[in-house]
């Protein structure tokens, strides 16, 4: 390959980028939570623009783009298992190329790119606006260099806020193929994502970053400091999502209600709920990722349904406490007590009507003692949290708390984790089996699929408004007339496990099988006494 030097600068135009990527296929697998899914989302859309192809079936493509999760030691894993499935794919003619992207290559990107070579490139979360850039030199065999500028026209579209130290800038230089940019992008214009969800339900990223810095956590090493998108943005951006057919707008961030503090000065989250709910283009706004602090009673209003045909703010509070006790949450540094935790769970509980509230426990931190996980597993069960999620304490490299003393074994973090999510679902499945007999708004997500692979007609897949996508249980609905992207009003009749089971309210939309026709005909006709017509046999 020739010196980066001596590469000639046409290459970085737009128009040659276009040439060297059009009719090329490529495919993502994106790893972690829905925040990064935007970001696959994003970077798929710009390999749209560039001419090629997003082939989601094929087994042989051009590209492999693996998006990571670098957030927990099995996130790291689960991210080498792909990258290896991906090298042996590679080895077997079923792809060209592969790059790795995302919050593990942020986190350990040198020892990554170390023990794959076979990577041909490595990209961080900060230099997705380079992906066009990296793809069009793979295709036309280029060198990289290690001081890339993005797409053209693009630095107007990014916030950029210092993140990087000195060595991981100096490491960059060291691998060629691992891009960090030093200074961190936030996308504001997401026009060109390509979106992986169902079309009918969109996540929207209305910040990147965390300012809270819990002892057991990375992200703000990975990911950098909090930084929101401006409200006139996220507004432009929720109007295109609409435009294409969205019915669920899903808002997401590393912290929902801490967004607007650094652009406005104070949380402001219920200001942008209400200007969302204000223009009424989705039936339903979902929040991801609240924290149990700038709650006021006009945000807590926000969360109460309204009416029907409006939009609603659902009451559904997705709120990661991770413990109760107070000890163990000021280790954790996370600035709230037992006391303001239970206060506020309490207002929520009074004011928003048939609340839904979703949580996530860490089992297991340094020098939890067993009566410290007691009072959690009776906060749990006293709380009753209709959705709830349970880990054991990992102690990430780099983090306050994997260096703490008293580090809880891994037998007994194994056993306080089986029995606090057994707990957690003998709360969860009592919720669902009270359902029965309801009447709810059901979502429909998709058709369900038989044993055999064949789509089945009239059963579909949905959610109620205490079903977050891709996390919570889900609603199995018989009917017919419905589809994908209605909203229907449904009787919950049954429960199995988590799951429900559900028929519309509508008669008409009901599903009655050919059996079932010809006995009520026969009963009719009796009734009318006439006798009924014989039945042809086939």
């Amino acid at each position: 390959m020739p010196n980066p030097a001596e590469t000639s600068e046409t290459s970085f135009a737009p128009q040659n980028r276009e040439r060297a990527c059009k009719n090329k296929t490529f495919t993502v697998a994106s790893l972690g939570c829905p925040k990064n899914l935007v970001d696959s989302e994003s970077m798929a859309g710009r390999l749209t623009k560039l001419g090629m192809i997003f082939d989601r079936e094929s087994d042989v493509v051009d590209l492999f783009l693996l998006n990571t999760c670098g957030f927990l030691r099995s996130a790291k894993a689960e991210a080498e298992d792909y990258i290896r499935q991906a090298i042996r794919s590679k080895e077997t003619g079923g792809l060209r190329y592969l790059i790795v992207a995302g919050c593990a290559v942020a986190s350990d990107g040198v020892e990554l790119a170390e023990r794959y070579p076979q990577v041909d490139a490595w990209l961080s979360p900060f230099d997705e606006l380079r992906i066009g850039e990296i793809v069009a030199k793979l295709f036309n065999r280029e060198p990289f260099d290690e001081a890339g500028e993005g797409e053209a026209g693009e630095p107007s579209d990014a916030y950029k806020l210092p993140l990087l130290t000195a060595e991981q800038v100096e490491a960059a230089k060291a691998y060629p193929r691992l891009f960090y940019n030093p200074t961190r992008s936030i996308i504001v214009d997401d026009s060109r994502r390509e979106r992986m969800t169902t079309p009918h339900t969109a996540y929207l990223k209305i910040a990147d970053g965390c300012d809270r810095f819990c002892s057991y956590c990375a992200i703000p090493n990975i990911r950098g400091r909090f930084s929101s998108k401006p409200l006139e943005t996220i507004l432009e951006e929720s109007s295109r999502l609409a435009d294409r057919g969205v019915r669920e707008l899903v808002l997401i961030a590393q912290e929902t209600t801490f967004w607007g503090q650094d652009l406005y000065g104070e949380p402001s989250l219920k200001r942008l709920l209400a200007a969302l709910k204000e223009r009424g283009q989705f039936a339903w706004i979902r929040t991801l990722y609240s924290y149990p602090t700038h709650w006021d009673k006009d945000l807590t209003d926000l969360f109460k349904v309204e009416t029907s045909g409006a939009t609603s703010v659902l009451p559904y509070i997705d709120m990661p406490l991770q413990h109760c006790n107070s000890e163990i949450l000021a280790r954790m540094n996370r600035k709230v007590d037992k006391a303001q935790t239970q206060d506020l769970l309490a207002t929520l509980r009074a004011e928003i009507p048939e609340l839904i509230l979703r949580s996530t426990f860490i089992v297991g931190f340094p020098g939890e003692t067993s009566e410290q996980f007691q009072e959690l597993a009776e906060f749990v069960e006293t709380q009753r949290f209709e959705r709830g999620g349970v880990f054991e304490f990992s102690p990430e490299p780099g983090t306050k708390a994997a260096a703490m003393e008293n580090q809880v074994d891994e037998k007994t973090k194994s056993r306080r984790y089986e029995r606090l999510y057994a707990k957690q679902q003998r709360v969860s499945h009592q919720y669902a089996r009270n359902r029965i007999g309801a009447i709810m708004d059901v979502l429909i997500d998709s058709r369900a699929i038989a044993e055999n692979g064949s789509v089945m007609k009239n059963v579909c897949l949905g959610r109620t408004y205490a079903d977050a996508p891709d996390v919570d249980p889900i609603v199995y609905v018989t009917g017919r007339g419905i589809g994908p992207g209605d909203i229907v009003p449904c009787e919950i009749v049954d429960a199995q496990g988590l799951d429900l089971i559900a028929v519309p309210t509508d008669p008409d939309k009901l599903y009655v099988s050919k059996e079932e026709r010809r006995e009520a005909y026969e009963r009719e006709e009796r009734a009318n006494g006439k006798p009924p017509k014989k039945q042809k046999k086939r």
